[in-house]
């Protein structure tokens, strides 16, 4: 993550707060069904695709401010202020001069999105947003006897990416976006907070379907940012310190 701790502090007492909580209340009024979006319209951020296609992010995937990104981590994925705040002021390069962004313009290279994904190719294949099923299925045969996904499932996948990586002469993540693809490799796991051990139905609905289940929608326990940092710092020891597993 590459923001200070002013810079979060300063964004949840600003006037942005205002317009964060009028795109609260614009959400709580809206129409949540599932509707899935055309590729056309979606970046290669299952986790914003799920948003914009349960409509808390406008559903064409365009025009998306940054308090409506903080307003529906808020109220779909229950995060507290500073975790949202966070998360959110990460796309603000992506912003146009208006303020807005559009889920396609996650595809730019090497701002959000980042090579050695678990279920996109990299950018220089020419296509890295669209969801590959043979590489999420190579996921899923990484997790625990009982299809469960924790953080040293995640480290094994990350790992085998990461030699795979190696092994097709790829360049290497720089030192900016290794760390965001740490936080990028545990944060599903972290918001569904279901104890550190996610199901396989859960982890396939987020990923094929691009929906957030209900067990994550429904459970109203407050994440924070320290709790996504931890997880984080988890997988990290896990890497550096875990053997070749």
């Amino acid at each position: 993550m590459q923001l200070s701790i002013f810079g979060v502090i300063r964004g949840i007492f600003s006037p942005h707060s205002k317009d964060r909580e009028k795109e609260i209340t614009k959400i709580q009024g809206e129409d949540h069904a599932y509707i899935r979006g055309s590729i056309t319209d979606r970046g290669p951020c299952p986790g914003l695709n799920s948003l914009a296609n349960q409509g808390y992010l406008p559903r064409d995937g365009k025009n998306i401010t940054l308090p409506r990104v903080e307003a529906a981590l808020m109220t779909t994925l229950h995060m507290d202020r500073v975790l949202a705040h966070t998360l959110a002021i990460q796309l603000k390069p992506l912003c146009r001069a208006d303020g807005t962004f559009d889920l396609v313009d996650m595809r730019r290279h090497n701002v959000i999105e980042r090579d050695v994904s678990f279920s996109r190719l990299d950018f220089r294949h020419g296509d890295n947003y669209t969801f590959q099923p043979a590489m999420f299925d190579a996921m899923l045969k990484d997790t625990e006897p009982e299809g469960l996904t924790t953080v040293d499932t995640l480290a094994k996948t990350y790992r085998r990416r990461t030699q795979e990586e190696k092994e097709s002469g790829a360049a290497q993540l720089p030192i900016n976006l290794y760390f965001v693809s740490l936080v990028q490799t545990v944060s599903f796991l972290h918001t569904a907070e279901v104890g550190g051990r996610m199901k396989r139905e859960v982890l396939e609905e987020f990923f094929r379907e691009e929906r957030f289940p209900e067990v994550v929608t429904q459970n109203k326990q407050t994440r924070r940012l320290m709790g996504l940092i931890g997880m984080t710092l988890r997988l990290a020891v896990k890497l550096w310190f875990g053997g070749k597993k």
